[in-house]
């Protein structure tokens, strides 16, 4: 994620701040879409599933799940930390629709090119509107979030620290704490996949901004991070192994695996202040985080298409729970590492036709930055 010099539109009476890139948001947008290719390895590759009950390789599974499971909550707060207040732009929304519909209809293309059994011409079809048949809910929700973003905006640059620091309380008291206690959707959030969840992340990243929070705290932020990630994984050892029948009927055993979970939510929030204030002088560095940053949704849309999900990540990586526990993780970064590289690859090509048919604009993705 970055930041670029800009002044906020003529939204409101009040002025958003100057804001500058953030290299080290930067890294983190990417580290988070690397975080989400090792869930998915551990997930939809059958890694998890693999792991005998209660056996060291299923709690080394399950706490590389509770490090990796704050990501989307990252993406959703930097998209709010980053807010700029600048008014609807509509060829950024078509650039961002381009963008998806490319993948989604291309690889459908492809599929039905070389396995004709796989895509019915209904969802050959289909695959050209990505948003109305929900070909990948992120972008669905974040889709959604772009055209209310304005507003949100407004609210969060009338926000006075004080009322940031309320509205923030609200939000994690409502769709974190008392969900989480009485282990019920109370709003209807889904565990966090929906639109409505993508926008309270997004006033919590501008309330974070707006509270300016004191810098230099990081060995704070890497020990909360830490903190939160052993108590999900802990919490799910403790009530699977918990004997206790009152227990089991109050919570399930993942109850904190969830984006809306205060641990993982609190696990997100660590991680944007750490990267916030992480000094990255090297200039090598930077520039990468600056290259790859606009790069990292193109991973999402290539590795996630439903048939891309399904042919080649669905039980690929089985094999990786027979080996010793510090050769399974190796593995399942290893393979993380490859789906990632290669998707940023493909994204990176696709990029390059972008700016020759749009030469005038940059048009990387970049969660609400551009």
């Amino acid at each position: 994620m970055g930041w670029v010099h800009v002044k906020t539109e003529a939204l409101t009476n009040q002025k958003a701040p100057i804001q500058e890139r953030n290299a080290g948001v930067d890294l983190l947008r990417v580290l988070s879409m690397f975080m989400v290719v090792v869930l998915h390895v551990l997930g939809q590759g059958g890694v998890l599933a693999a792991m005998a009950p209660q056996s060291p390789g299923y709690f080394l599974g399950w706490t590389m799940e509770a490090a990796c499971f704050c990501a989307v909550n990252c993406f959703g707060m930097i998209s709010g930390y980053a807010a700029r207040g600048e008014a609807w732009k509509p060829r950024k929304y078509f650039v961002l629709w381009a963008q998806a519909a490319v993948y989604s209809a291309g690889i459908s293309l492809l599929f039905k090119l070389f396995l004709p059994t796989s895509v019915s011409l209904r969802g050959l079809l289909g695959s050209f509107f990505p948003v109305v048949t929900q070909k990948y809910w992120y972008f669905t929700a974040y889709f959604g979030l772009m055209f209310l973003s304005p507003f949100l905006n407004t609210l969060l640059f009338a926000l006075t620290p004080a009322r940031a620091r309320q509205l923030a309380l609200a939000i994690l008291a409502l769709f974190c704490l008392l969900p989480t206690a009485v282990d019920r959707d109370i709003f209807y959030l889904r565990g966090g996949y929906t639109l409505l969840w993508l926008c309270a992340l997004y006033l919590l990243g501008g309330c974070l901004r707006r509270l300016e929070l004191r810098r230099g705290g990081t060995a704070l932020c890497l020990a909360g991070y830490l903190l939160c990630v052993c108590l999900t994984a802990g919490s799910k050892a403790l009530l699977e192994a918990a004997g206790c029948p009152v227990l089991r009927s109050l919570w399930r055993p993942d109850v904190l695996f969830s984006y809306t979970s205060p641990t993982i939510l609190a696990a997100a929030v660590c991680l944007l202040l750490l990267f916030r204030d992480l000094p990255l002088q090297g200039k090598a560095v930077r520039q990468a985080a600056a290259f790859l940053s606009p790069l990292s949704f193109g991973v999402y849309l290539i590795h996630t298409h439903p048939l891309v999900w399904n042919f080649f990540l669905a039980g690929r990586f089985r094999p990786f729970a027979v080996f010793p526990l510090p050769v399974c993780a190796a593995l399942i970064l290893l393979a993380a590492g490859g789906i990632f590289t290669a998707c940023i690859g493909v994204d990176f090509i696709r990029e390059r036709l972008f700016r020759l048919l749009l030469p005038a604009r940059r048009t990387g993705f970049r969660s609400g930055l551009e």
